[in-house]
């Protein structure tokens, strides 16, 4: 999967651009009525104005007029061309943070409906993280849990640069907001901490005003963090019933296709194999194909079993340093490396910066 890989639901993205429509789903007794989300609801109408949806999907070569929004997908591209519009256009860099702190539950429709009819917290950010990787392929989230701390990490499955902020920033704090909503505004259940994995930016002071709990920045991953005693909270909304037909619903209206693209079906079960990495034939076996067939596919998508490889092994790297790891010796026998000199020189690679500098940080506690 690259940038120009068809795989988000056109009508998925089109929930994001119809802010101002609520589906009914009864949720409201169960999302916050702050005045200060309708505010921003009033003003994002007020700045998008002149701001013609068509005419933005169409300079992205995508035709609203056509209809048949389900069965059609986007690119990442594509996604970043309408958000390159959004934020120009509202001259807002911070358009993230503002739409997602507008979002409540139904605006998720029944993607939300689905999460939080979930039977507990922790239930609910792992159905979360489900559905992004169904419906947003481009991101991949991941519910963690370490001593007395819980957390849904974001990362990136393609590049969004130079927007990586304003899906980070929509996607933390539409998720922030709702575990507050859920949990009734109890400070021992919120939220205590949010990191990004990238620099403060020069709206750093922004993110302030909308999350009530620590921000940091430059940190291993993108995490949303909670204590761990939050995670078996019961939902309000717990419905089995509810939530079996929710899903049913969600995809007879949005089908999806990220299971079929086979880069990122491996990359799931290197996931699922973390501290014994597979090699090639056998990640091959798993995938009910011979090691030269999965070979030649994944050249096919313009990718390796070793670059694949390389984004897990990134992604492990960073959440163990966003745990408060500190042995690299103990990483790099964990990954798969000869020395610790042969890892270090891969995470220079693939982050920019030496294992050294995610060393020694404060405590994240």
């Amino acid at each position: 999967m690259d940038l120009d890989t068809p795989c988000i639901p056109l009508g998925h993205i089109l929930t994001y651009f119809n802010i101002a429509q609520k589906p009914e789903l009864g949720l409201e007794a169960y999302e916050s009525c702050a005045d200060d989300r309708a505010i921003q609801l009033n003003k994002l109408m007020q700045v998008s104005m002149g701001l013609d949806h068509t005419d933005m999907f169409r300079a992205v070569g995508i035709a609203l007029e056509e209809g048949n929004v389900a069965g059609r997908f986007m690119t990442a591209r594509q996604v970043l061309g309408l958000v390159e519009q959004a934020i120009e256009h509202m001259r807002m860099p911070y358009l993230g943070l503002f739409v997602g702190n507008i979002m409540t539950v139904s605006h998720h429709g029944y993607a939300g409906l689905l999460s939080v009819s979930q039977p507990t917290l922790r239930e609910c950010s792992e159905t979360t993280a489900r559905l992004c990787r169904e419906l947003f392929p481009p991101l991949d989230m991941a519910v963690g849990e370490d001593g007395d701390l819980v957390w849904l990490s974001i990362d990136e499955n393609v590049s969004l640069a130079p927007y990586t902020h304003y899906f980070m920033e929509l996607n933390t704090i539409s998720f922030y907001n709702i575990v507050c909503d859920l949990v009734g505004r109890v400070p021992e259940l919120e939220p205590i901490a949010v990191e990004f994995s990238y620099p403060e930016p020069e709206w750093g002071h922004i993110y302030r005003r909308y999350f009530r709990c620590a921000v940091r920045f430059d940190c291993p991953q993108t995490r949303i963090i909670r204590r761990a005693g939050s995670a078996d909270y019961e939902l309000p909304l717990a419905n089995r019933l509810m939530a079996m037909t929710a899903e049913k619903s969600l995809f007879q209206r949005m089908p999806t296709r990220a299971m079929q693209f086979l880069p990122l079906r491996l990359r799931h079960f290197l996931v699922r194999s973390y501290g014994a990495l597979p090699s090639l034939e056998r990640a091959a076996s798993e995938l009910g194909m011979s090691g030269r067939t999965l070979r030649r596919k994944l050249a096919e998508d313009g990718t390796t079993y070793q670059k694949e490889l390389d984004v897990i092994r990134e992604r492990f790297a960073r959440g163990y340093f966003a745990r408060g790891g500190h042995s690299i010796a103990e990483l790099s026998s964990i990954l798969g490396f000869s020395s610790t000199q042969a890892f270090g020189r891969a995470f220079k690679r693939w982050t920019g910066k030496a294992p050294t500098e995610f060393l020694n940080k404060p405590d994240k506690s």
